[in-house]
């Protein structure tokens, strides 16, 4: 009773609360470099202002310095808790007090001034409402009913009132009510987050507003919706020394307001919350070889060092699972043999597993049949004897093929050097093998002048691109190196008809390098051949497919074309070069014309994919 008493004895006038929180508010505009006039009044009479605050860019305070004016409410209110280790408090505010703000269009700075009844200590809190808040507040109490609304209030220091006066002048700017009346109605082309009450200190973070603006054709911004941050990412690469090695490590920082979750590699997590310093290492399900065996080397270095080994970010971390890691030195062993046994067959270390991949059967059975040679695990046709020199499409899962050729006792991997260098392509020479031989067979062993009979070629050139490039260890530039001249001979015209199925790969995928090298072949081809016509229409759809424009010269190059394709009836060269001419109703006319047969063979080529697309 005597605790109440004394509560009661303190009890302070609600005049003397209100004089007491303008004075508060009066004073903490009143501070160095004097850019702030304060036009608030203890006794101010008005509908739900308490007035304004006037803000200039220079302590010269004339009229041509006004920067703007910011409509503040004051509210004072008492309490006997410590006002100072208090950075945030609740503060009811009426519907009809929000309303009325919402109606001038022009925000309203709120003030909540906290007084200690025995001490007269007082703090000022704030929120800043801009009319698209005030909107957002109004939607909400119509939904639930309600006639108020508590509300978050930030601590305000002294010294920090007139940067948030020029933020909240720039925000109610952004905000005119009219636009927030239509917004619903419009459409917008692009959209921008805007991220209110920056400074330099980052303590708050999570509590600060950020508009979503929505863009007009005309490029005007319309406030559209309101959020708070509630998780910040950022992801990064930094190269760092493991086991006496330089090796790139990318890592992505997550933190909110409660935690910092560092995820390494995509696999390798590690949570920590910010009132603690012990957490865990969690590794995830592997998704490359390489990015796995970068976490075992991390785990690894912490477990010696008891630091992570990054430069550009600190995390004091005590483990709480570190017996569970023990072990970790013969993880590694084990994972770099199992990466030198995938390496062989070509499986790389930035290969990505499929997620539902069942990891542990297919890693077991790599080593047991490509390490330990256990051939017959592979079930190849019903179990029948491997063949040397022969090309192997071998399913190790649901998920995973590896094209690969038997050769003594080993597989070596289809997509390798060494395959280039010792199987290599040929092609037979048809007409000089018929001179050569009347029973047309192709010798078992190549005489010393076997070019006479044989041409070089790619050993890709009759493989499927599609399929190819879903093997597992499928290596693109071993392709594009095996139509070197060193390997293919480019005079080959299959030369021709693989490019065509290089520029059917880019259509479908999208993947430029497919279209680079089937210009580069094209190119070469034509080097070697300068009237033909073939390689030259090639050339031109593959700059249009880049989105090149041609030159006249191009173009008279076409007309020319197509002058010998009538000459020589080709209906199909006609209609290519009124594609490449961009000529769409001619072109169809031409198509019209073609029989059935000879329709169905010009779809399938990359010139009528063009076509199909022309507008």
């Amino acid at each position: 009773m005597k605790k109440r008493n004394e509560k009661n004895h303190d009890k302070i006038d609600t005049t003397i609360i209100e004089h007491l929180a303008c004075l508060e508010i009066n004073n903490l505009t009143l501070q160095p470099p004097f850019h702030l006039v304060s036009n608030i009044t203890w006794n101010d009479k008005g509908i739900s202002f308490d007035g304004e605050i006037l803000v200039y860019n220079n302590k010269n305070l004339v009229k041509s310095n006004v920067v703007g004016e910011v409509r503040v409410q004051v509210k004072g209110t008492t309490t006997f808790k410590k006002i100072h280790k208090r950075d945030k408090i609740k503060h009811p505010v009426k519907k009809e007090d929000i309303e009325v703000y919402y109606k001038f269009g022009v925000g309203v700075f709120y003030f909540v001034v906290t007084i200690n009844p025995t001490t007269l200590k007082r703090q000022a809190y704030y929120r800043m409402l801009a009319p698209f808040d005030l909107k957002m507040l109004l939607v909400e109490l119509d939904k639930n009913g309600k006639k108020s609304i508590t509300l978050d209030f930030k601590k305000l220091d002294k010294g920090a009132l007139e940067p948030l006066c020029n933020r909240f002048i720039n925000i109610v700017k952004k905000q005119p009510q009219q636009y927030i009346e239509v917004s619903e109605q419009m459409n917008f082309t692009s959209y921008k987050v805007d991220i209110s009450d920056i400074n330099n200190d980052y303590s708050d973070l999570f509590e600060r507003t950020a508009y979503v603006y929505g863009f007009t054709a005309d490029n005007i911004g319309i406030p559209i919706d309101v959020a708070q941050l509630t998780k910040i990412q950022s992801v990064k690469t930094e190269s760092i020394r493991l086991n006496d090695e330089e090796v790139n490590i990318t890592y992505e920082i997550i933190e909110t307001e409660d935690y910092h979750k560092v995820v390494i590699e995509d696999t390798l997590s590690i949570e920590l919350q910010k009132e603690k310093i012990a957490g865990s290492f969690k590794l995830g399900k592997l998704k490359t070889l390489g990015s796995y065996m970068k976490c075992l080397q991390i785990i690894n270095y912490f477990m010696v060092h008891d630091k992570l080994p990054f430069q550009s970010f600190q995390l004091q971390l005590r483990l709480d699972n570190k017996k569970k890691l023990e072990t970790i030195e013969e993880d590694i062993k084990s994972h770099k043999e199992l990466i030198d046994v995938c390496s062989q067959i070509g499986i790389n270390e930035n290969y990505v597993f499929n997620k539902d991949e069942n990891l542990s059967s297919l890693f077991n059975g790599i080593i047991k049949v490509f390490k330990k040679k256990q051939y017959k695990l592979l079930n190849i046709n019903n179990q029948e004897k491997l063949e040397n020199m022969r090309l192997y499409a071998i399913n190790l899962s649901d998920y995973v093929r590896v094209r690969l050729v038997f050769t003594g006792d080993n597989f070596i991997n289809f997509y390798s050097n060494e395959v280039l260098t010792t199987i290599g392509g040929l092609l037979p020479k048809t007409d000089l093998l018929r001179e050569h031989d009347q029973d047309d067979k192709i010798p078992v062993s190549l005489p010393d002048n076997w070019e006479d009979y044989y041409q070089r070629v790619s050993i890709y050139s009759a493989q499927n691109v599609e399929e190819m490039a879903k093997d597992a260890n499928f290596d693109f530039e071993i392709v594009k190196l095996s139509f070197s001249d060193k390997h293919h001979d480019i005079k080959a015209h299959l030369t021709i008809n693989t490019s065509l199925n290089y520029i059917n790969y880019y259509n479908k995928f999208h993947d430029e390098k497919y279209l680079d090298l089937a210009l580069d072949l094209n190119q070469r081809h034509l080097s070697k051949f300068l009237t033909e016509d073939i390689p030259k229409v090639n050339i031109y759809l593959i700059k249009l497919i880049k989105g090149y424009k041609l030159s006249e010269e191009e173009q008279a190059d076409i007309l020319d074309i197509q002058d010998r394709a009538e000459s020589a009836t080709d209906k199909t060269l006609s209609f290519a070069c009124e594609v490449l001419l961009e000529s769409k109703v001619k072109a169809q006319r031409i198509f019209n014309s073609l029989e059935a047969e000879d329709k169905e063979k010009l779809m399938e080529f990359p010139i009528y994919h063009f076509y199909e697309n022309l507008r």
